[in-house]
């Protein structure tokens, strides 16, 4: 796995690893060892190399599908099809077209979306699609997009590469740019008298589970509602089609490419991990969760169902949020499986020299070497 060094920044990394020579947190004994006991979880799908990979994979697929509620949502909204109202395009820079549109995922449920295709002199031309979820930012779609509320919006989203779709379409790509649901203000689920703890996001979490359903699967329905859309698109080429998203969107990208084998490349950001710690903490946001995951197996796993199309993790060396130790000890099971599968150079690990961030001067290399072949 390559760990790109920067000379200039070498007194920082070596802080971070530093930092990773302690705990990530401190539980009371009594507490950790509690935690572990039930943390551990019967890893019903976990890969071990014993079974053949497509045989494991179409079991553990089938298994996670059913613990997002994903297979809930396509028996539920089985008669339901979605609905895309497109926006007007206007141009933007003499480089590419921008519309705001919006698809009705299931009934009442609108997720606005931009759209950004590059312009071309040559007709009918298909281009890759690059598919761009967002996290915890409530104007996520904005910033991806580079779209900017005014100028302190624009100033730190471009602070930290953050206007990834823009970044994209100039490389020739079409990006499509959703809203994530319960993360964007277009998208929330109300948290009235803050019972939840005035998290939007933890909200659709509790409503999720009274219902049956995980936030990640609703977010993964939208992701492929689009992707059923964008396949008949006339600018979209659907053979090449790149997923990335980074912190909360780099979870919808994770899941979403190991369920749907459309995703050919898929570039989460800042949020591939372990389920939890050595020290048995828990790295995602609540609306992350999937009940039950560790009788499932783990985020290696996770990975595991990507193989043998592309998968590149990328992290921060800075990065509060995430313990390195833990990032590479989860990569490198990743990585066995992707060699098992006779295609290791189809995975990589990639840190970035600052925080919790875009990094796309990592990402291009991967994706433009594997989108051409």
């Amino acid at each position: 796995m390559k760990v790109p060094l920067c000379v200039g920044l070498l007194v920082g990394v070596l802080v971070a690893i530093g930092q990773e020579s302690q705990p990530f947190v401190e539980y009371p004994e009594e507490t950790r060892q509690y935690l572990k006991r039930i943390q551990r979880g019967e890893q019903r799908h976990a890969f071990n190399g014993d079974r053949v990979l497509g045989e494991w994979q179409k079991e553990a697929r089938s298994a996670l599908l059913k613990m997002t509620g994903l297979a809930r949502m396509r028996r539920d909204l089985s008669s339901f099809r979605p609905v895309v109202t497109e926006g007007t395009a206007v141009e933007v820079g003499g480089a590419y077209h921008r519309s705001l549109c919006k698809i009705e995922t299931e009934p009442g449920i609108s997720i606005p979306f931009y759209l950004l295709v590059p312009k071309s002199p040559e007709r009918n031309l298909r281009f890759p699609l690059f598919l761009c979820p967002h996290g915890h930012d409530r104007l996520g779609l904005h910033s991806y997009a580079g779209v900017f509320r005014d100028d302190a919006h624009r100033e730190k989203i471009l602070g930290r590469q953050g206007n990834i779709a823009e970044l994209a379409v100039r490389r020739g790509f079409v990006a499509l740019v959703p809203a994530t649901r319960g993360l964007a203000d277009e998208v929330l689920v109300p948290d009235p008298k803050g019972r939840h703890g005035n998290r939007p996001c933890r909200a659709q979490l509790m409503h999720c589970l009274v219902a049956g359903r995980t936030p990640v699967g609703e977010r993964v329905w939208d992701m492929q509602c689009l992707l059923d859309w964008a396949e008949s698109h006339p600018s979209v080429d659907k053979s090449r089609i790149v997923m990335s998203g980074n912190s909360g969107g780099g979870v919808v990208t994770a899941y979403t490419a190991a369920l749907d084998e459309r995703v050919r490349i898929a570039v989460p950001g800042c949020s591939f991990t372990s389920v939890v710690s050595p020290e048995e903490f828990i790295f995602h946001c609540d609306c992350c969760m999937v009940p039950g995951l560790r009788d499932w197996g783990d985020w290696s796993d996770l990975g595991g169902l990507v193989a043998p199309r592309r998968l590149l993790l990328v992290h921060g060396v800075k990065d509060g949020l995430h313990s390195r130790k833990a990032v590479e000890a989860t990569a490198a099971l990743v990585e066995k499986i992707f060699a098992a599968t006779g295609v290791p150079d189809h995975f990589d690990l990639r840190w970035g020299q600052e925080g919790h961030r875009f990094y796309p001067e990592l990402m291009w290399s991967f994706i433009e070497d594997g989108i051409n072949r």
